[in-house]
């Protein structure tokens, strides 16, 4: 089971764009007073980074991925949409249909140039723009078939602001499965659940997912960092990667963490956000 797909990769949103479904690169960070984009040079020079890190790069448009594929080395690329309209206009400035569009585009170049494409669908239980019941099961599910028709090798719903409960991760997941062709494809295709964990509930939900519905992807942040300036009043980070690595060991399973280094990096991070007194969002 992947533990964390957002902490075992290294991620540099290309666009200038918020990145509202991914946690932030807590082992890197960016320099405010530039707006360049670092080179695959300086970004691979350091010998302390594992072969088995994965580079992804977020591109919302064409125009993203090709600066991506042009200045860095990535391994894989990213788009970020959203299941409701008020979150989607917020964040990348365009409506969910259009953002399909333009999504199209870069996973076909994506494709030619043979690099896997993940696709992020945020706000699948909720949105701070439309309401927090605004968003239905069936468009989420609508959506993961748009994404894989699209040709997204794997895809990662996004409770964004955190009010995910236990009915709605079942009723969520079961039209997902059902999209996707049942239970036994939900590791095939690389569905994937992320979580915030704004009223402690996402390791409950993840357990559900994992348990009840065969996924085997859960995204995490070391020390729950990460978030989102459109997610609205009281919208916390993403899952504790220390959290998800406990239940998936509660569950019998295998994370391949060393909980060692795991706890190392997030000491460092604690250290540096309170050095620098960084802002969480």
């Amino acid at each position: 089971m992947r533990a964390c797909s957002s902490d075992s990769s290294k991620s540099s949103d290309s666009s200038k764009s918020c990145d509202s479904s991914k946690s932030c690169d807590s082992s890197k960070s960016s320099d405010s007073s530039s707006n360049s984009i670092p080179s695959s040079n300086s970004i691979n020079s350091s010998n302390s980074i594992p072969s088995s890190v994965s580079f992804s790069a977020l591109t919302p448009n064409l125009l993203g991925y090709t600066a991506a594929v042009a200045s860095l080395h990535v391994d894989e690329v990213a788009v970020f949409g959203a299941a409701s309209e008020g979150f989607s206009l917020k964040n990348i400035n365009c409506s969910v249909a259009e953002s399909v569009e333009r999504f199209s585009a870069v996973i076909d170049a994506a494709k030619a140039d043979s690099t896997p494409v993940r696709g992020y669908i945020s706000t699948v239980m909720g949105c701070p723009y439309d309401g927090v019941d605004s968003v239905k099961p069936i468009t989420v599910a609508r959506l993961v078939e748009r994404y894989l028709d699209l040709g997204c090798s794997s895809i990662s719903l996004g409770d964004t602001i955190g009010v995910g409960t236990a009915k709605k991760t079942r009723e969520l997941l079961a039209e997902v499965v059902s999209a996707v062709g049942g239970k036994g494809n939900m590791e095939q295709f690389q569905i994937a659940v992320h979580f915030h964990d704004t009223n402690g509930m996402a390791n409950d939900n993840i357990r559900i997912a994992i348990e009840e519905f065969g996924v085997r992807v859960v995204d995490a942040s070391v020390g729950g960092l990460g978030g989102c300036p459109y997610g609205g009043d009281g919208a916390t980070g993403n899952v504790s990667t220390e959290s998800v690595c406990d239940t998936i060991t509660s569950l019998g399973g295998t994370h391949g963490v060393d909980l060692g280094k795991l706890a190392e990096a997030g000491e460092y991070i604690r250290g540096e956000i309170k050095a620098h007194d960084i802002k969480i969002i």
